[in-house]
């Protein structure tokens, strides 16, 4: 009887906590995106907000799962490649369908069957029928889902936005993404523990449903109808368009320079934890705290203010700046609370740097291509991200058990500054 007193006092607990971030994050989105933008916007980012948070609890479920089962740190990473690297490699062919068919109905889709797949994890759990191999299946189906649906959100946004609040719009979406991250891993920790994988599916499941939902209602202006050629036509028109823009070459270059720096400091900061601190997994997860606040306070900064003004500077003085805030690292030494104080705030301003040059990218590829083409784009902008930080953080971590990391620091600091300026240079800039 106390055992289940203890778990239904740990239920509403959960059920309380669960209502007062939706509650706050509800009453800045009507504050601010149904005010500021539109409400085809706003059922938008409403969506997003909803599925985003509830797939963090999915894979912090999943991960520690399979951990606990298998005691298989391998297995694990594996479950996590499964997450990725299909989206990957299906991303260089799924922007042509987005392209081809009606992106309203490609993300209520998506989402229709990604809840599915969850209501599927929950229902094997409880029958007792889950395993290894049935998740990294499910893994997969989910993984190719979003190589279709997150390229057509950036697509859809132009549609329906108007150009002079694009910035503002990425902005809100970069929020919901950083506050999915934060609060989301956050909750879903509180979930697991007091409710169990069970509910974690459930719920994963349900939002995704609610997310098509609100979507089912966005009001999306159709493009323009095109001769319909052949699916490899198509995907060829693509890249002949791509490589025919200079401009759109090198964005391109920078969401890879980008994601490269993501794939570092996931590794550097685990390693200068534990060599700074006589308490490692405590400071590095001082060091993520930092970090994801940076990105939050610069995506409300970019939600609630007037837009960027000129995204093209902003972009590269941005990457610019994470070359310098690398490089000043170097230079920070002395005692471990001294040197802990330096990183956090380091970190802190990277993550604001990083959430800026996201949102001045995508506001630039929306502003600077035909729309009919966006879906390839950005399909294409993903699979490369998606390569480069798993690529990154192989690299940097072979290089740090050769070197020390704070001359690491100071070369990557520098790549980057020199990277931006050159890339600045070759940068021509052209509205659509």
């Amino acid at each position: 009887m106390a055992a289940d007193h203890c778990r239904k006092m740990a239920l509403k607990l959960l059920y309380n906590r669960i209502v007062f971030w939706y509650q706050g994050i509800l009453i800045l989105l009507k504050r601010y995106a149904m005010k500021l933008i539109n409400k085809e916007f706003t059922l938008l980012l409403s969506g997003q907000l909803v599925s985003q948070v509830g797939d963090k609890f999915h894979m912090i479920a999943l991960s520690f799962w399979v951990l606990q089962t298998t005691g298989s740190s391998a297995k694990m990473g594996l479950v996590l490649a499964a997450s990725l690297v299909p989206s990957l490699v299906v991303g260089f062919f799924s922007g042509t369908f987005i392209d081809r068919h009606s992106r309203k109905t490609i993300i209520v889709g998506t989402d229709l069957l990604r809840g599915l797949v969850l209501f599927i994890f929950a229902v094997l759990f409880i029958a007792g029928k889950m395993d290894f191999y049935l998740i990294l299946t499910l893994q997969v189906i989910l993984s190719v889902n979003a190589a279709f649906f997150d390229p057509a959100i950036p697509s859809i946004i132009p549609q329906i936005v108007d150009e002079n609040q694009l910035a503002r719009a990425n902005g809100l979406h970069q929020f919901v993404s950083g506050f999915s991250l934060v609060g989301g891993a956050m909750l879903g920790g509180i979930v697991v523990s007091g409710a169990g994988y069970v509910w974690v599916f459930f719920l994963n499941g349900l939002s995704f449903i609610v997310s098509a939902l609100f979507e089912s209602f966005i009001r999306i202006p159709p493009l323009p109808v095109e001769k319909k050629n052949s699916y490899a036509v198509d995907m060829k028109g693509g890249y002949r368009y791509l490589f025919d823009n200079q401009h759109l070459m090198v964005l391109l270059f920078m969401v890879m320079v980008i994601h490269l720096f993501v794939g570092s400091i996931e590794v550097f900061m685990p390693v200068i934890a534990d060599r700074i601190s006589e308490d490692g997994p405590r400071t590095l997860g001082f060091f993520q705290a930092a970090f994801g606040c940076g990105t939050l306070v610069m995506a409300i900064l970019l939600g609630m203010g007037r837009g960027v003004g000129n995204e093209k500077f902003a972009l590269f003085a941005s990457v610019f700046f994470i070359g310098a805030v690398f490089g000043a690292s170097f230079f920070i030494q002395g005692s471990i609370p001294t040197m802990t104080g330096g990183f956090l705030f380091c970190l802190f301003f990277m993550g604001c740097a990083l959430a800026l040059a996201g949102v001045c990218f995508r506001t630039l590829l929306q502003r600077g291509m035909d729309n009919r083409f966006s879906g390839r784009i950005f399909a294409l902008a993903g699979s490369l991200g998606n390569a480069s930080i798993p690529g990154a953080m192989i690299f940097y971590g072979l290089l740090l058990d050769r070197f020390d990391f704070h001359g690491l620091l100071l070369l990557t600091g520098l790549l980057l500054m020199l990277t931006s300026l050159v890339s600045f240079i070759l940068y021509k800039e052209k509205r659509r």
